[in-house]
């Protein structure tokens, strides 16, 4: 299985990767401004506009620290590790990996927004993502 994951390109993984949370970021900046109305994001159970605006601040705040995480671990800016690092690295994106599955199931039960829209781009970002997290860096 591992064979399989690792044939697709990893900076090309890298590139989806960032483009998905690019996307992410772009539509908590739509419910911010108010463009995208704050109940169909975070399963419809934001109390409030400012409530709505607090988590997806929090959530553009992740999204960025994790596109730089992608950034160095695709070696789309290429950087070498001394092995701790290394194992370090896959290690944080392994255990990461069951918390984006578990978003996926979060975006099938939540509005029809998110079951439409975003919980196609959380698959796509999971793949990426399982092709980034299993890439032998030691």
């Amino acid at each position: 299985m591992l064979a399989w994951i690792r044939r697709f390109d990893l900076k090309k993984a890298g590139y989806v990767s960032v483009l998905i949370g690019i996307i992410n970021i772009l539509v908590h900046i739509l419910v911010i401004t108010g463009i995208i109305p704050y109940l169909w994001v975070n399963g419809g159970r934001s109390e409030s506009f400012s409530a709505a605006q607090s988590t997806s601040f929090s959530s553009i705040l992740i999204t960025v620290i994790s596109i730089l995480i992608t950034v160095i671990a695709s070696q789309i800016i290429p950087i070498r590790f001394n092995k701790f690092w290394g194992i370090v690295i896959s290690v944080f994106l392994i255990v990461t990996l069951p918390l984006s599955f578990i978003g996926i199931i979060f975006q099938f039960l939540g509005t029809i927004f998110e079951k439409c829209v975003m919980s196609i781009v959380t698959i796509v970002g999971f793949c990426a993502d399982t092709r980034i997290a299993f890439e032998k860096r030691w």
